[in-house]
């Protein structure tokens, strides 16, 4: 089973299991193995399999939902809740959920740690966030910055040391270490990119330590990311024909981290290269 193939960073390191997949699956015994492989329906996964009649599962589905359902259901029975509040939590999550299986492990995480502390209530179950992954990570970002206007959500994220981090994080080819993320974006240290990226919380897959500068800074799912920079029409505000209110422009992001590694990182290599004339000379006229 692999599992996941769209979330794999390396476009690079996809590309070659695709391929050495295609090369070796006919070349099978027939019976003798099976491989099943789950993605997101990307294109340039889907063009590799075209030979291939993939079997879908939608959000929507009556199957996907029931597993969903089970699976709430079991995680509830550990709240200590009388079965009409349970039935009721179940309900209300399945609901809230849209399906999303990830959406439903993200709260679960937090009801966990709620759990400790007191009984949960039902009204903690309806107090999560409406609109499934997208709707949790709107909510989640609205935390961090505070507040009830948009107006106020948009000033302060635009300023915000937090937008410059995700801007790197959402425009590299590959994984950053936490020092190579302090240096791009320009704080005085490790520690101060820490405390910039701690409001994410589990959005991260580790949680930074500025004891571990070579540690790689990762968001914890790429529905992330995607839910940071999508254009798509359906996602943009019918009213005001703006994105959300934490929404990165992928181009400026790109531009940010390329004008940063040529202005910063650029300038002392180009000047222990045996070409430092020519490329020094390219640079200053580009």
């Amino acid at each position: 089973m692999i599992d996941a193939l769209d979330e794999t960073f390396d476009r690079e390191e996809a590309s070659s299991i695709v391929n050495v997949l295609i090369r070796n699956l006919k070349t099978i015994p027939g019976g003798c193995l099976s491989i099943a492989v789950s993605s997101r329906p990307e294109v340039d996964i889907l063009t590799a399999f075209n030979g291939y009649v993939p079997l879908k599962i939608e959000c929507e589905e009556k199957s996907n939902k029931e597993d969903l359902g089970k699976f709430i259901e079991a995680r509830l029975k550990g709240y200590g809740m009388d079965e009409k509040c349970q039935k009721e939590a179940a309900r209300i999550l399945q609901e809230k959920a849209a399906g999303m299986f990830l959406y439903a492990k993200y709260v679960f995480e937090q009801l966990d740690a709620k759990a400790e502390a007191a009984q949960l209530a039902l009204g903690d179950i309806k107090g999560l966030p409406d609109g499934g992954l997208d709707g949790y990570y709107e909510a989640t970002f609205r935390r961090i910055f505070g507040g009830k206007e948009q107006a106020h959500f948009r000033s302060k994220f635009e300023g915000h040391p937090l937008k410059r981090a995700l801007q790197v994080l959402v425009a590299v080819q590959r994984d950053l270490t936490l020092w190579e993320l302090s240096k791009i974006v320009e704080t005085k240290d490790v520690k101060d990119v820490v405390e910039t990226l701690r409001p994410l919380g589990g959005l991260l897959k580790t949680p930074p330590r500025a004891n571990r500068p070579n540690e790689l800074v990762q968001l914890n799912h790429k529905s992330v990311r995607d839910w940071l920079v999508d254009e798509t029409e359906e996602k943009r505000n019918t009213n005001t024909g703006e994105w959300h209110d934490f929404h990165l422009d992928i181009k400026k992001a790109h531009s940010a981290v390329a004008t940063s590694l040529w202005t910063k990182w650029l300038p002392p290599y180009l000047e222990i290269l045996p070409l430092e004339g020519k490329l020094g000379d390219t640079a200053a006229n580009t």
